[in-house]
């Protein structure tokens, strides 16, 4: 199931099994509060394009959000996961100059080997092989425009995640995001 997002921050067809944002209390919860270690990647993500969309940071950029039907179970940090998401919505959002963003969901496979994915795709963006490298050494070393990507490395290497990027100047910029795969749930 697939949800687009229009450039007038509306939501054209969103998926059927997910509540709206303001209906979900974990989206609403104290920030001092304990942090949720298993979370719905798919619902995170379509939290925070929500919360983009409302502070209209996202304002006439056009995306398409491509959800699984299940939950996409990870073990991980529900704020570390967001704060990537925000920074990489970001990023996709200032890289994008003018074109779509495609984010696209993977569930993990039932027996842990295969974790959970998404990747975000930005047809206009591209990185030179020196800030490609930048990314992946510090935040200060890039420019403005990737540093909330090269912030976003960080942060999913700190929940055990990894982070890749590929540019080419036909298909764009691909950022892929994996992150630890939640074990064995079908046993």
């Amino acid at each position: 199931m697939s949800a687009m997002v229009n450039a007038l921050g509306g939501v054209e067809a969103a998926a059927p099994h997910r509540a709206p944002f303001h209906a979900r209390s974990a989206g609403l919860s104290l920030v001092d509060g304990p942090d949720v270690l298993r979370v719905d990647v798919a619902d995170v993500i379509q939290g925070a394009v929500e919360l983009l969309l409302a502070t209209r940071r996202l304002h006439g950029i056009q995306f398409s959000l491509e959800l699984p039907e299940d939950p996409v179970p990870a073990n991980v940090s529900h704020r570390r996961l967001q704060q990537v998401l925000l920074l990489l919505l970001a990023h996709a959002a200032d890289a994008a100059g003018g074109q779509g963003v495609r984010v696209v969901v993977d569930s993990p496979d039932d027996f842990g080997d295969l974790p959970p994915r998404f990747q975000f795709h930005v047809a206009g963006a591209q990185l030179s092989p020196r800030e490609l490298q930048a990314v992946f050494l510090s935040p200060m070393l890039v420019g403005p425009l990737h540093r909330k990507l090269a912030r976003a490395r960080e942060l999913t290497e700190s929940m055990g995640g990894t982070l890749a990027v590929a540019s080419d100047a036909r298909e764009g910029l691909t950022v892929t995001v994996e992150l630890p795969a939640p074990g064995m749930t079908s046993w």
